[in-house]
């Protein structure tokens, strides 16, 4: 069951975390509202915690203060498979040390919704949409060790897609991508969220694809929120300078209207 379209699937609030060892807090009091349809940006230099937060959002490790809410429940504290049915993850990368075709992969993503050992034709069809969902039908009886950095990313949103979330989060879900393959992902998950109603927030280090697809954006730097809201908002040449520590140049595109980012070289004398 889906969510009222302006009732948030995700909520987070205030939400912050530390790891062990660790006298600084690699986030503090993230809040976060997502309704459906949305697909939010989260963007920030390298260390900024944007992985942090994404997996404090899945629930695959909690908070040391304030609350996640996916579908109305903390998926850090429910059953997996109840979480699972909420919430999917795609992490920046994940390594398989046991050989796997990409079909039974993509397959695992259905795991949350079997009745039984085995898959219902439904089930099937879910996997194969998925599979032509992210374009790598193709490779359905490959090894997954056997595919290129940018195929198995690809591999992992199919999974996540199988797994029909209310919420999808995704840690750069167009690293190792060409450019090409790269609109045409973050394209699809933007058509996704729109047509299904699926809430989704992507960490995103490309700049211009984030302003070509996310109808609102977050810059984080250092675990604190820099700014928070539409893309014209956010991507202020002060803002994004002070944040990225990079002299840039931000137009907008006479074709399409949207913002796009172009890195300066810094003087001689610096």
């Amino acid at each position: 069951m889906r969510p009222e379209p302006n009732s948030p699937t995700l909520v987070v609030n205030d939400i912050s975390f530390t790891y062990h060892g660790r006298d600084v807090e690699a986030v503090s009091d993230f809040s976060l509202s997502v309704k459906p349809g949305e697909l939010v940006g989260l963007l920030g230099p390298n260390g900024a915690g944007k992985s942090t937060v994404l997996r404090m959002m899945a629930g695959l490790i909690s908070p040391s203060k304030g609350s996640v809410e996916a579908m109305g429940i903390n998926p850090a504290i429910v059953p997996r498979k109840v979480a699972a049915k909420a919430v999917a993850f795609v992490p920046a990368s994940l390594g398989v040390h046991f050989p796997m075709t990409v079909r039974d992969f993509v397959a695992l993503g259905r795991t949350a919704h079997l009745r039984g050992l085995f898959e219902s034709t439904h089930d099937k069809k879910i996997v194969a949409d998925a599979l032509e969902f992210t374009k790598i039908t193709h490779l359905a009886n490959r090894g997954y060790n056997e595919l290129s950095a940018g195929e198995q990313r690809r591999v992992l949103v199919a999974r996540a897609i199988a797994q029909e979330p209310h919420v999808l989060l995704l840690d750069e879900p167009t690293a190792n991508l060409d450019i090409a393959h790269a609109v045409s992902l973050l394209g699809r998950i933007s058509a996704l969220a729109k047509t299904s109603g699926t809430a989704i927030v992507a960490a995103i280090h490309d700049l211009n694809i984030a302003l070509l697809f996310c109808d609102r954006l977050i810059l984080l730097q250092n675990g604190h929120t820099v700014a928070l809201g539409l893309p014209e908002a956010v991507m202020q040449y002060s803002t994004v300078k002070k944040t990225f520590g990079c002299d840039v140049y931000i137009g907008r595109n006479e074709i399409n209207g949207r913002l796009f980012v172009v890195p300066m070289d810094a003087p001689l004398n610096e």
